[in-house]
């Protein structure tokens, strides 16, 4: 087997387009084109530090399941919601970062530990800010039939990663790099 180690791209934070889709759902449908789904994928753990806002890379994917680095200047998944189709886990790799469930119940997470979110599962979480956060995310579809990007607040109703009631800001990403 070749050793073929991608580097992914760095991604901010922008709006979602009803005909394209969110940023990862671009990512990946460009990396399930890129990608012979047969083979095995060799990726590197780097990624932007933004030092302001949130950032994602894309490092593998097949069809019901990816693997991204999640970094975070401040903030993180700032308002509860589940995913009612993913399964996806997040390892703190650097930072700190404090999930907290539906009631107001928290518990903080540190260097090399990590959390499994159930699908429907309702959670958020803050970065502490003495330094970026990178998280591991793994997520994986449940229902192939059904779209797993769907994202909903504590009510069941469709709530966009990217916007104001995610108390989403702009990206702006720094001259470092988590490797």
């Amino acid at each position: 087997m070749k050793k073929n180690t991608k580097t992914s791209e760095t991604k901010g934070q922008e709006q979602a387009d009803p005909k394209s889709g969110s940023v990862l759902e671009r990512a990946l449908e460009e990396h399930l084109k890129e990608h012979d789904l047969g083979r095995p994928q060799m990726f590197k753990l780097r990624a932007r530090l933004p030092s302001q806002g949130r950032g994602s890379a894309l490092l593998a994917a097949t069809d019901r399941m990816w693997v991204n680095l999640k970094t975070y200047a401040e903030g993180g998944e700032n308002t509860l919601h589940g995913h009612p189709n993913e399964d996806h886990v997040f390892i703190v790799l650097q930072g700190k970062a404090v999930f907290y469930g539906p009631e107001g119940e928290s518990v903080t997470f540190y260097r090399n530990e990590g959390i499994m979110l159930p699908r429907g599962c309702t959670y958020y979480f803050h970065a502490d800010e003495s330094e970026p956060l990178v998280l591991l995310r793994v997520g994986c579809v449940f229902d192939a039939e059904k779209t797993p990007w769907g994202r909903v607040n504590r009510h069941g109703e469709p709530l966009l990663a990217v916007s104001k009631e995610n108390k989403a800001v702009e990206t702006v990403f720094s001259d470092k790099y988590y490797e």
